[in-house]
Formats: structure tokens, C-alpha cells, sequence
């Protein structure tokens, strides 16, 4: 049985763990909550919790999962596990169930009481052009069915009752808003803010179901849903805040900028708008917020959706691999492979698999065995003493990338590069120094 149930269980577990910073100070929600997560990350302090932020009275969390150490807190494994518990978890959906009463609906607002300007909304950046909504999870249905979905979309907030939203082409909320817009209707959806982390971890896949499904075969068990108040859209029944809203339909209006996963700003975007009908939640609330272009934001929409896919895709090029990462620093351009080889063009094989994995996938270096991938100082290593260049590196040029990437034209086509940073044949006699882990307590 699963200890983390919600977010509150788990601030509980960063708290045990020491992956928490407890600020009392005063903040403000303009900048400074950004920057203080910004540099909580730099210096690999833990997320945020803000206790006290100004001018409001719901504290706020972000960075919760922006390190691996916390996302394998998160997934209750090891990190070398992670890779393993979300395969597993893609290959054995636990359906949600329905209840009738919730926490998250022990208070409802509805109609000319909605005011979106009492939640602590941060604006993150200097450059973002207003506050976003970025750590809410988009719950949708189809219009006409009962399939539901989960993901991630930046929400700029336009007025007491209106945001903007960004909806990206390759998304299932897209086809649900396409259906509804043929037909001149609104979409109703729902945003839950504050949830078990095993949703948010699912609502970063793309799964054909409802993501709620993967969450539950994290936890091992059927995760409580509970209908809106103002629509047939279920949501997470332990989430801390639900703001109930439809996309309004035939309207754009320009959203943005934002701070992306690229490290760069976004331009500003024509983008359909949501109506917010109601918002529900807990007593005492916290707001969880994701800061854009951090190790969070690249690790919900890059890395944690796609490292299973590289551990498959790679595994039936080589038996060899041992584990992937694709780490948040390269922005979910870059794959890590640890490999055991045993031919030495397997890792140029291992990394052409690797591109095809997924378009956003750009650069990919293998590494032996004895390099720690979750460790970037180790992984430069082997590229500096086992790559010759003109032997090990490669390139596959007019390849698709990604449109965001500043390094592909506007279509997203780019070079792709592979390293292959494992020790050549012909130095097998070369032996690494290798110092035994100490417990340090013993000599301090």
C-alpha cells in the first residue's frame, strides 16, 4: 500500500528526505517565487514551499519534481528503477474509481464569486507576458464519448474568469477541442492543481487512455475520482484546488510569452481561451506551480515520458544496454545510453535507435558501464578520454527535430549527432581508478 496518497503525503515525504525548502519569508508571487525556485535548483536544495506569500493566504509549492532524487521519492523506487516502474506501469493500467464525495469539492465557488486573482498565481520570469497557470493538470473528455485525458498546457491568466491556453497540434485535448469546435460548442474541462505526484507523472505520457490509469499502476491501486460540479469531466478526487472551465470555441487571442523547456522565451501565440465556470477546493489549499524552463518543466514534458520508450527502443537494438536517461540540462535534446558492449559498432546502432525514439531527441552519447549517466561530470569524462572524433562521432544531417529547438529551421529539421564515449577494443588494458563509497560519518 502506497504512503503518498496526495500532495500533502508527499511534502511529508520531501520533508523526511530533507527535499524541501521551508520559506517563511514574505514572497511575492511577481518574479520572486520564480527566482527563489530557480536558484533552490541551482544549488540542488529541494523544492520550494512558500508559507507566507504576499497579498494571499493559500501557500505555494513548486520544483516537486524537479530532481530525479525526487521524482524516485515519488515513484517510492530507486533512480535506477524509475525507467523500470514506469514501463511496468504503461503495461498495467489500474482503471480509477468513482466517488461521490471529495476533498477536493469541500469548497465550491461557483458563478459571480469566481475570481481567479485570490489564487496565488505566480508570474515566474521577467520576460513572461503575465501570470501562468503552468503546474495544473488539464483534465478533458471528448465530447461525445467518455474517454478522458490528462496533460500539461500553459494557462495565461486574462480577466477574474478567463484564461488563455496553448494546445498543442499533437495532443488528445486537441482532438476533443477540434470535435467541439465543429460543431460551434464549448469543450468543458477541467485544471486540477496539487495532486499525488504519480498523476502528475502520468499526465506527461502519451497514452491513448486516460492517464489516471498509469497513475494508478504507480501507486498499485485504483487512484478516487470524482465528477465536476459543473460539467461530466471526473477529476482527482485528493487534488487541493480544481478550477472548472470550458474552451470557449471559433475565438484566438494572443497568449504568451513564456519561459519554455528550450531556456528560451516563447513568442507570443494566437490561442483559444477557457471560461472559467467554478473552482473547487480543500480546506487550506496549497498551489502548486511548475517555474517555466526548469529541470521540472523539462522533466514532466521530456524526460519521464520518454526514457521508457529509449529503454525499449534501445534494449531491442542491444541486449546490452543497461539503463537511458535523458537528463533535464539538455533541455530533452540529449539521451545518455549504458551500455555493456560486446561488438564495437553496437553503440553507433544504439544511438541511431536512440533518434528514433523521439523527434525531440537531437544528440545521443553511449557510455560503458563504469560511467554513472545520472552524473554529468562523469558522462563529460568519457567524452574527453574515450572519444577520437573522427572515429566516434557521426552525423545524420536533414533529419525532423523539434520547431523549438534553436538549432532546427522552422519546420524543425536539424542534424542529429551521435558519440559513441565507450573505451575502444584496443584499450581494454586501460583500468579506471576507482575509489570504494566510505561512510564519511566515521572520519567527521
Amino acid at each position: 500500500m502506497s504512503k503518498i496518497k496526495d500532495l500533502r503525503s508527499f511534502i511529508e515525504v520531501l520533508r523526511a528526505n530533507n527535499q524541501l525548502a521551508e520559506i517563511e519569508k514574505e514572497v511575492a508571487i511577481e518574479y520572486e517565487i520564480g527566482n527563489v525556485l530557480a536558484n533552490l535548483e541551482k544549488r540542488n536544495m529541494g523544492a520550494g514551499f512558500f508559507k507566507n506569500v504576499k497579498g494571499h493566504t493559500i501557500p505555494v509549492i513548486g520544483g516537486v519534481l524537479g530532481s530525479m532524487d525526487r521524482i524516485a521519492l515519488a515513484l517510492e523506487c530507486e533512480k535506477k528503477e524509475i525507467n523500470e516502474v514506469l514501463g511496468k506501469a504503461l503495461d498495467n493500467p489500474v482503471k480509477p474509481v468513482k466517488v461521490s464525495q471529495a476533498p477536493c469539492q469541500e469548497n465550491v465557488i461557483l458563478g459571480d464569486e469566481v475570481d481567479l486573482g485570490k489564487l496565488p498565481i505566480p508570474q515566474h520570469a521577467p520576460k513572461d507576458g503575465g501570470p501562468f497557470i503552468t503546474g495544473g493538470v488539464i483534465v478533458s473528455k471528448e465530447l461525445n464519448g467518455t474517454r478522458q485525458n490528462l496533460s500539461f498546457q500553459r494557462m495565461q491568466v486574462k480577466g477574474k474568469n478567463k484564461l488563455s491556453i496553448m494546445i498543442n497540434e499533437w495532443r488528445h485535448l486537441k482532438d476533443f477541442y477540434d470535435e467541439a469546435e465543429a460543431q460551434g460548442k464549448a469543450l468543458p474541462i477541467a485544471i486540477a492543481i496539487g495532486v499525488d505526484p504519480a498523476i502528475y507523472v502520468g499526465a506527461g505520457i502519451r497514452y491513448d487512455g486516460d492517464e489516471m490509469e498509469i497513475a494508478g499502476a504507480i501507486r498499485g491501486e485504483a487512484l478516487e475520482v470524482v465528477k465536476c460540479v459543473t460539467s461530466d469531466v471526473y477529476v482527482p478526487a485528493q487534488a487541493e484546488i480544481i478550477i472548472e472551465a470550458e474552451v470557449v470555441p471559433d475565438y484566438r487571442e494572443e497568449e504568451g510569452p513564456l519561459g519554455e523547456f528550450t531556456g528560451h522565451y516563447s513568442d507570443p501565440w494566437p490561442s483559444p481561451t477557457l471560461k472559467v465556470n467554478a473552482i473547487t477546493h480543500r480546506n487550506n489549499p496549497i498551489f502548486q506551480t511548475i517555474a517555466g524552463a526548469s529541470f521540472e518543466h523539462i522533466n514532466l514534458g521530456n524526460v519521464l515520458p520518454r526514457e521508457p520508450l529509449l529503454k525499449k527502443f534501445t534494449t531491442y537494438v542491444s541486449n546490452g544496454v543497461i539503463n537511458v536517461h535523458i537528463p533535464p540540462y539538455g533541455s530533452g535534446f540529449l539521451a545518455l545510453v549504458q551500455i555493456k558492449k560486446k561488438n564495437p559498432g553496437e553503440p553507433k546502432n544504439v544511438a541511431l535507435a536512440a533518434m528514433m525514439t523521439y523527434v525531440n531527441i537531437k544528440n545521443v552519447i553511449v557510455v560503458d558501464e563504469d560511467v554513472d549517466i545520472y552524473n554529468p561530470a562523469d558522462v563529460m569524462w568519457a567524452v574527453s578520454n574515450r572519444v577520437i572524433p573522427e572515429r566516434d562521432i557521426f552525423y545524420v544531417p536533414n533529419a525532423q527535430g523539434h520547431e523549438l529547438d534553436p538549432c532546427s529551421d522552422n519546420r524543425g529539421v536539424q542534424t542529429k549527432m551521435g558519440i559513441d564515449a565507450t573505451l575502444a577494443d584496443d584499450s581494454k588494458g586501460l583500468e579506471r581508478v576507482v575509489y570504494p563509497d566510505i561512510d564519511l560519518s566515521k572520519y567527521l
